[in-house]
């Protein structure tokens, strides 16, 4: 909540700043809806994690796998222009669950399973750029900053959990990154469009924290520990680097702005 706040705080201080030299413009204001889907191209330790799962000391082996590889999310953006060829974009992206798991077996034919849940939440603040090819078609390049608030379960059999680690749940990221996309617009009507695009984001999180509590004496204790591998200080990450594309519903507060005004 207060990431979200500061974000509707920085649009309250650009779109007043911006403002008062801005002139009269087509689809000055506007919100844009979407869905999609990101691609996960390096979310190396929670794949390499579970595909490790069989090597542990007790000779297990493994009966299935499946790696992490992206999500599908949706989102909103508050669209202002400065220019008819100059846009601010402040957005959001909810990035659901993906995982990546592992099951083995032991000698004893028992079965253990181990598995990496992660998500995130995408805030952003993109500069884009609009070419008016056509009254009702705009193509436009957009790119800036990010940041991401992710979050991490691991879950590990107990029979397995001396030799492969600790499980942890709730584990919380934090990271600032970047993203550029390109996107075409087509407009259905004076005051709604319809956008398909696609682009790229670099987003790594190089460290998770979360609550453990240890029972001593007649009480529990919680304390906030970093998410470490086994046995050693290398911290467990996570990567959400990939690109994306998705699909946009955009609605304008000024329908009675004419398209051929586009281009004077």
């Amino acid at each position: 909540m207060r990431a979200l706040r500061g974000l509707a705080l920085l649009l309250v201080i650009v779109t007043a700043g911006t403002t008062l030299w801005a002139k009269d413009i087509d689809h000055q204001r506007g919100i844009e809806v979407r869905g999609g889907f990101g691609m996960y191209l390096d979310m190396g330790d929670p794949n390499t994690f579970v595909k490790d799962f069989y090597r542990i000391p007790t000779n297990y082996s493994q009966t299935e796998y499946t790696e992490s590889q992206g999500a599908f999310g949706g989102g909103f953006s508050l669209l202002y222009k400065s220019k008819p060829y100059f846009a601010w974009h402040f957005g959001v992206n909810f990035l659901s669950t993906d995982s990546a798991t592992a099951q083995a077996q032991n000698a004893s034919n028992q079965v253990e399973a181990t598995r990496v849940f992660v998500k995130t939440v995408e805030l952003f603040v993109t500069a884009n750029y609009y070419w008016h090819l056509t009254p009702r078609f705009n193509l436009e390049l957009g790119a800036g900053p990010t940041f991401y608030l992710a979050s991490m379960d691991r879950e590990i059999s107990s029979n397995s959990q001396q030799d492969y680690g600790d499980s942890f749940y709730g584990a919380h990221g934090r990271s600032f990154g970047f993203k550029g996309d390109l996107g075409l617009e087509f407009f259905l009507s004076k005051a709604v469009s319809f956008k398909l695009g696609g682009g790229y984001r670099v987003a790594p999180v190089t460290r998770f924290k979360y609550i453990r509590e240890t029972v001593e004496g007649s009480g529990t204790i919680s304390s906030g520990e970093i998410a470490y591998w086994n046995n050693s200080f290398d911290t467990f990450e996570a990567d959400f680097s990939g690109g994306f594309v998705d699909l946009g519903l955009r609605v304008y507060f000024d329908p009675a702005t004419p398209w051929n005004k586009y281009g004077e």
